[in-house]
């Protein structure tokens, strides 16, 4: 299917903010309108959908509402000529139950920046694999946006150096910090998280390989394999990485084994594994021997610690374009983004930041 790459964010922007998993918005409203200032001083104009804030009932109070109210933000956020791009509010573990309404030819036909990470794994794989939209596995509102000391710089530069200008993001940054504490604790108390020493790259098989990047968190492509939605992996570059809070090593291992066994990671051309959050050297050293057993065999180069998902900061890794994974570097060959049409220009403003 043809790549379909939006259209690059201007200043001002209108980002449209949908809540299509868990309620975060609704359960957390100090931190939803915190990460709504935060996203305007950024530079955007923020648009909550009208069931963003929405927490389901008794029966399935896990859920931002219902899956036709969920879907209706969505298909909203996308036919909405003011919006430039959709930004996910945060996860959860049930974006699956709208892929079935989810109305991909107006997607299509209204191609804008698609960005979350988590469990929106499952829509930005889906989004992409039906209609050849570049989507961007990167900042949420609520976790990013949402701190007490506002959105790391790193995040916010990364997302629009990748979203903001129709060149090459290039080489991923390094970033020399990361902050793992758990985000309800220190909201509780009243603080920002404490900064950490990161865990570093390490190259776990050698090797250079080129293709279209695809990445997501491991335990959600659970939702989507046997499915009509699974994104293609065939000489892919897989970016890989685990959840915050009751996920382990052995959850890993069962993740990873799944994805040999249903042979995607003998389609691939590399695989690359983010930074952990908060995990012990112990249990990192545990995650790298588990994906070194699950690719055996088979030629691709695999890298861990690279500075995207769960964690802060993050990387934005555009989904469908063409990158290059080679020791311990992953680099972006392709714009994610287009320049405008002259009918689209009128009046805006590239972010440079």
């Amino acid at each position: 299917m043809p790549l379909v790459r939006p259209v690059a964010l201007a200043g001002g922007a209108t980002i449209a903010i949908v809540t299509p998993s868990w309620p975060g918005p609704g359960l957390l409203p100090d931190r939803f309108d915190r990460a709504v200032s935060a996203l305007r001083a950024a530079g955007f104009v923020p648009r909550p959908m009208p069931h963003a804030r929405l927490v389901g009932d008794g029966v399935r109070g896990w859920l931002a509402g219902s899956p036709a109210e969920r879907v209706a933000d969505l298909h909203r956020a996308f036919a909405d000529p003011e919006v430039a791009a959709v930004l996910i509010a945060i996860g959860g573990d049930h974006s699956a139950q709208l892929l079935e309404e989810l109305d991909f030819e107006l997607i299509r036909a209204n191609p804008k920046v698609f960005c979350g990470y988590s469990d929106s794994t499952v829509l930005l794989h889906a989004v992409h694999a039906a209609t050849g939209l570049v989507t961007c596995y990167g900042p949420a509102l609520l976790p990013e946006f949402g701190d007490l000391d506002g959105p790391a710089p790193e995040t916010v530069r990364h997302f629009t150096a990748v979203t903001g200008r129709s060149r090459p993001a290039g080489a991923l940054p390094r970033f020399g910090w990361t902050s793992v504490e758990d985000r309800a604790e220190t909201d509780a108390a009243g603080r920002p998280r404490r900064r950490e020493v990161p865990e570093p790259r390490r190259i776990l098989r050698p090797g250079r390989a080129t293709g279209p990047l695809l990445a997501g968190c491991l335990p959600s492509l659970r939702h989507l394999v046997g499915t009509r939605w699974r994104a293609e992996h065939a000489g892919r570059i897989l970016a890989i990485e685990v959840p915050d809070g009751g996920y382990h090593v052995a959850d890993a291992d069962a993740d990873l084994t799944l994805l040999r066994n249903t042979g995607v990671l003998g389609e691939l051309a590399g695989l690359v594994i983010g930074r952990t959050p908060g995990w012990s050297a112990e249990e990192i050293a545990q995650l790298d021997a588990c994906a070194l057993e699950a690719t055996r065999g088979y030629r691709l180069p695999v890298l861990g610690g690279l500075e995207f998902g769960h964690v802060s900061p993050m990387c934005t890794l555009p989904i469908g374009v063409r990158a290059t994974l080679d020791g311990d570097e992953l680099t972006i060959d392709e714009p994610a983004v287009r320049e405008p049409a002259v009918s689209e220009s009128g009046g805006i403003q590239r972010l440079s930041r």
